[in-house]
């Protein structure tokens, strides 16, 4: 399995279908592929949480890497699953490497090698931490350690930036590619997973070199620059060319992508006006805001009527507060309540220069996705216009909001995913999503029927 981490799923169809990828086009020619889905708004935390426990954000319950934990402060959310069962867990007698997947909680005992946040986007980890524990330091020590990584800058990148930054994830891809095919050819694994981050940088920082609706679209720049994401796409298809070798031509074998991509948006630099706001009209009492702002007390009574939880740039994420005491009918009764004026009052919300709404849709996340840890995910996920970062939003209600826009990074992920499958045991007819892959992979490995076909002989496959 390897995986293509925020690689944008329509780039890779079409580059893979005409050619640019041969590696990849040579994999559709052999197998077959087709588009996943995501909940809108869904963070790359909660989609690979999704694959590594093969479950629904419902049952996972992660949407970010900082939640409010069970202790009730905010914190690394993969401490509160140090006790979770990944799906290469489960079946004890199979010998499986996982190579660098992000987003993993600590690895620990089970029968095969975890290496985590090594050559990764967003790390969990200060330093890469591995099952067994040696494992790190020898993949440090024989193939280097991370080049530097300009991930989390603000702003659109300058063309030395540019250049510094392509070269630092070519070299991220060739000492993945390495590392990979020393590990894959150690031993026979049953199942060797490897993940590839260099795309996720890539699109987050340079998307504006080939999307067409981001305002700064620039080709010819991309052209003098040597078409930054084509090149580091490139690279990453020749290490699945000698991967996909490596294993042999009787290897089943899965290539994703988590997200599709869209010029970014925010109005991160604004909510927090917003929300204030919002609760002063929710009927917040003057005394509540004092203890919160002057006295700072930690006390669940006297946090937000509506709260803010960390989030990606180009959607917010609210909640009710669950501790606060309802005056009328019953808790959920008031709930919705409160929920439905949020939303119409977030809704009201007008970009101030060309009175465009600047939210397109709000989902009631907590809601939506059933499972036992579904209470745990935001109750209202907001979502801005793409390509939006206003200085000033406006209502009749809230009033006029202002604030310095920031300098925000081209791109950010847009829901989807693209899936090549190759193999006659692999049945990939009901993967919708990253929640499916895992348990697609060890149906095969537990000795599962192949592909169902229809009257004519055909696999079927969605």
């Amino acid at each position: 399995m390897i995986a293509l981490d925020g690689a944008d799923g329509a780039l890779l169809d079409k580059a893979s279908r005409d050619g640019m990828l041969p590696s990849l086009a040579a994999l559709r020619a052999r197998g077959r592929v087709k588009y996943l889905t995501a909940h809108a708004g869904a963070t790359d935390d909660a989609l690979w949480a999704s694959f590594q426990y093969a479950a629904s954000m419902g049952e996972h319950g992660r949407y970010h890497y900082e939640q409010r934990l069970r202790s009730g402060k905010f914190g690394m959310v993969c401490t509160d699953e140090i006790d979770r069962e990944t799906f290469w867990e489960t079946s004890p007698d199979l010998r499986i490497g996982v190579f660098d997947i992000p987003k993993c909680r600590l690895p620990r005992q089970f029968n095969g090698i975890h290496l985590a946040d090594w050559l990764v986007h967003g790390r969990y980890f200060h330093e890469p931490r591995s099952y067994p524990a040696t494992l790190a330091g020898d993949v440090v020590t024989r193939f280097g350690a991370a080049p530097p990584s300009r991930c989390d800058h603000e702003g659109r990148l300058n063309d030395t930036e540019a250049t510094a930054v392509v070269a630092n994830l070519r070299l991220a891809v060739a000492r993945k590619h390495a590392a990979a095919l020393h590990y894959l050819s150690s031993e026979a694994w049953d199942l060797f997973i490897v993940g590839f981050k260099e795309a996720h940088c890539a699109s987050h920082a340079l998307w504006d070199l080939v999307d067409g609706a981001d305002q700064k679209f620039d080709p010819a720049r991309n052209s003098r620059l040597g078409a930054p994401i084509d090149m580091i796409l490139g690279d990453i298809d020749r290490a699945i060319g000698d991967l996909v070798s490596s294993a042999g031509p009787n290897t089943e074998i899965v290539v994703f992508s988590t997200t599709e991509m869209q010029p970014n948006a925010t109005l991160a630099h604004l909510m927090p006006e917003i929300v204030d706001r919002m609760n002063r009209i929710l009927g917040e009492s003057h005394w509540t805001r004092f203890v919160r702002h002057v006295v700072k007390a930690r006390d669940r009574r006297w946090w937000p009527l509506c709260e803010m939880l960390p989030y990606n740039e180009n959607c917010a994420a609210l909640r009710i507060n669950p501790s606060v005491v309802f005056k009328d009918g019953g808790v959920e009764v008031e709930r919705s309540r409160l929920l439905d004026q949020v939303e119409s009052l977030l809704m009201e919300l007008r970009e101030d220069q060309t009175s465009q709404p600047v939210i397109t849709m709000i989902d009631r996340a907590a809601r939506q996705h059933a499972g036992a840890r579904a209470a745990e995910l935001p109750d209202l996920l907001v979502h801005y216009r793409a390509g939006l970062c206003p200085g000033v939003v406006c209502s009749s209600r809230l009033g006029r909001i202002e604030a310095k826009p920031p300098g925000l990074r081209p791109g950010n992920h847009a829901p989807g995913g693209f899936l090549i499958v190759v193999g006659d045991k692999l049945d990939a007819s009901k993967v919708t999503g990253m929640q499916n892959l895992g348990p697609m992979a060890m149906r095969v490995l537990n000795g599962s029927s192949g592909l169902p076909t229809d009257e004519s002989g055909f696999a079927r496959f969605s």
